[in-house]
């Protein structure tokens, strides 16, 4: 376990805390498509959303690539639906892709070999968009951003795959949920979530669970060549023990960072929605993400 694991919630707390808070309602701005492909990782046809700049049919240009994350009991609808993100793009030459990640943490499952989320992210969706849309299919012009387990699979895709994006960036992220204490549960219910998070992220102390372990990961890139890194987090969210364990071993490890905590909030859509602005005003000032 690495040194800066602060005191951590249990995954029974963490499942029922990201749940969507209320239910939505609403239709998807006109500039987002909802678009279905097969993806050959999981032997199934998967469902994302995509908003393409507004003068991509006038165009012929190519444009940089933000990948957003979904969090746990939401899917590739959410992000267009709960914020004003369609709004926020379009003031920037930029492709958003929401692919729906079910309740993965966008890992490979560590028990079960036909659930391999993370695969369906790295090879089958990158390779599908650049394909068929006209992106600038280089690492450079590549991003990953997400909330809550979207915010850990941000960090965990952007660390292990990091000569693949040019930036992450964890909003409200469980960034410490893979190297959580053991816990003995308290009831049949929390044992059976128990079950299920093992079998997602590995036994806690075993290499499965080291493996997708953002803290851990980033004792493997090398400093120079790190992606762009922010963190954002309400001080009254339940998640922010993790995320300031999080910036402080960057900062141990003069990893370069940005670091955002604002209160009073709170594990909200308000939060996730002010945000994805910064975030998207931040990546557009990357050299491969530069209006041309």
């Amino acid at each position: 376990m690495p040194k800066h694991g602060l005191l951590l919630f249990s995954s029974l707390a963490f499942l029922t805390a990201s749940a969507p808070a209320q239910p939505y309602h609403g239709i998807a701005a006109g500039n987002v498509k909802t678009v279905a492909f097969q993806s050959e990782s999981l032997g199934q046809r998967r469902m994302f959303n995509i908003l393409l700049p507004a003068d991509y049919d006038t165009s012929t240009r190519r444009y940089p690539t933000l990948y957003l994350l979904h969090g746990y009991g939401d899917d590739h609808q959410t992000w267009a639906l709960r914020t004003n993100l369609s709004h926020y793009a379009t003031r920037y030459h930029l492709i958003v892709v929401m692919p729906d990640g079910s309740k993965s943490f966008y890992v490979n499952s560590a028990v079960d070999p036909q659930a391999k989320f993370e695969d369906y992210i790295v090879k089958d969706l990158v390779a599908y968009v650049d394909a068929n849309y006209r992106t600038i299919p280089l690492p450079k012009a590549r991003a990953v951003a997400g909330l809550s387990m979207g915010g850990y699979g941000a960090a965990f895709l952007g660390l292990k795959h990091w000569k693949q994006y040019a930036a992450f960036g964890s909003f409200s992220g469980a960034v410490g949920i893979a190297h959580e204490m053991p816990r003995t549960p308290a009831n049949a219910e929390a044992a059976k979530r128990t079950r299920e998070m093992q079998a997602v992220f590995g036994a806690p102390g075993s290499a499965d669970r080291v493996a997708r372990d953002p803290f851990a990961l980033l004792e493997k890139v090398p400093v120079t060549e790190m992606p762009m890194i922010y963190v954002a987090c309400g001080g009254e969210d339940f998640l922010v023990a993790q995320n300031r364990a999080f910036v402080a071993m960057l900062a141990e490890k003069k990893i370069p960072y940005e670091y955002r905590e604002v209160s009073p909030r709170i594990h909200s859509w308000e939060f996730w929605d002010e945000q994805i602005r910064v975030f998207l005003g931040m990546i557009m000032q990357l050299a491969g993400f530069q209006q041309h």
